[in-house]
């Protein structure tokens, strides 16, 4: 079950991403709503034991400090053990950043690179913010049509740590595109040059563990629509990972993590019913739905199929009253001029022999008979046929 998926951040670096911070509120309230439980190490990861209480642990770019040897090791032998590590970088680097993450990292395969990258032709607003639709096929990667990165690093694959080392197994999930350049520094200064299709996300299989490593904290920021953790399929993939890395954990029970969009209201509707039911997660609402619907299947399916039907009966029903009520008025119109001009002069003469009253038209008839029906106007065509057509003489 997912509510027992236990997932730490580092708190002991002076790292950026930490459950308090505004900037990273929409990533830390999706873990809250799908039900991990979240943890602070906040004393460094002086011991193995400590480690061992959470599935995943999320170390965000330390800043200004770095990690001890021992810690290093401790974090190896925890993904060693089963243990999965998300970790994350910035522009920069380890250099801009001044810290040393690839001392771990190295252990992994990889390593981030001191650059900034950016892409000339496919970015949203700036070219700092590289646009991405191109996916290594992985369950990372399921369902995700685009993503954008801003103020990243790129990686490094070390390919000979894979030929050396049996149990790490190492996968780029997604590459920089052809158009792809950057800033780097070359030990001196920071220099230009292209940089296409280089690592941008790494998913590594170490020994029991997972790791998964890629540069930007933007990703997973509540600050821009454009490139932040809601942006394009952003949040889509960031779900991914987290349950590719815990999923292990997740194995031995019948749940499934999965992202989905709700209407506002729906999702404003469960909030509330959370905080007024003691409700623990949205999860759980969902899933009580859902359990709710697949229990009664046919018997709702019938319901919404009986309504329907009744709203197109009732559509068809008044389709076919308003039809009638146009065929009878066309009927009076055609009562009404169905008469000919003689029939009525005929009708005022009758009347003058019956009362030996003398009548005159008041009215111009032409005027108002100035259609004929189809019958009549067909019948008139026979009789000028027969009129125009010579008799043959005998």
């Amino acid at each position: 079950m997912i509510g027992n998926i236990k997932i730490a951040f580092d708190y002991s670096h002076n790292n950026k991403i930490v459950m308090e911070s505004s900037s990273y509120s929409e990533f830390t309230q999706y873990l809250f709503n799908s039900g991990y439980k979240l943890g602070r190490i906040q004393a460094g990861f002086d011991s193995l034991k400590k480690l061992q209480k959470y599935n995943a642990i999320i170390i965000s770019t330390p800043r200004n400090k770095e990690l001890g040897e021992e810690e290093i090791e401790h974090l190896e032998e925890f993904v060693k053990q089963g243990g999965s590590l998300l970790i994350i970088s910035s522009s920069g680097g380890d250099y801009s950043n001044r810290t040393n993450l690839n001392r771990l990292t190295k252990k992994f395969g990889f390593e981030f690179v001191s650059d900034q990258l950016f892409d000339s032709m496919n970015y949203v607003s700036l070219q700092k913010r590289p646009l991405f639709r191109k996916f290594t096929p992985h369950s990372i990667t399921n369902q995700i049509k685009a993503i954008v990165f801003s103020s990243a690093c790129s990686l490094n694959v070390y390919e000979y740590i894979e030929e050396e080392e049996k149990d790490l197994e190492i996968e780029v999930i997604l590459k920089g595109g052809l158009n792809c350049w950057h800033k780097i520094y070359n030990g001196k200064e920071w220099i230009e040059e292209d940089s296409p299709k280089v690592p941008l996300i790494a998913a590594v299989e170490y020994y029991e563990g997972r790791v998964i490593g890629l540069g930007t904290l933007s990703f997973f920021s509540s600050l821009g629509r454009e490139y932040g953790f809601n942006a394009l399929d952003n949040d889509r993939l960031i779900a991914n990972m987290l349950q590719w890395l815990t999923e292990s954990a997740d194995a031995e029970s019948n749940w499934k993590t999965i992202t989905i969009s709700l209407f506002k209201d729906l999702y404003l509707w469960a909030n509330s019913i959370i905080e007024e039911q003691n409700w623990e997660n949205i999860s759980d609402i969902i899933n009580v739905s859902l359990k709710h619907f697949k229990d009664n299947y046919k018997e709702i399916i019938d319901e919404i199929t009986k309504e329907q039907l009744e709203k197109i009966k009732k559509k068809k029903e008044y389709r076919e009253k308003l039809k009638q009520e146009i065929t009878e008025e066309d009927q009076i119109l055609q009562r009404v001029f169905s008469r000919k001009k003689e029939d009525l002069i005929d009708i005022i003469h009758s009347l003058e022999e019956i009362t030996g009253e003398k009548y005159e038209l008041s009215i111009d008839i032409d005027e108002i008979v100035d259609e004929e029906t189809p019958e009549e106007e067909e019948e008139e065509q026979n009789n000028d046929s027969e009129e125009d057509t010579p008799k043959t003489k005998k």
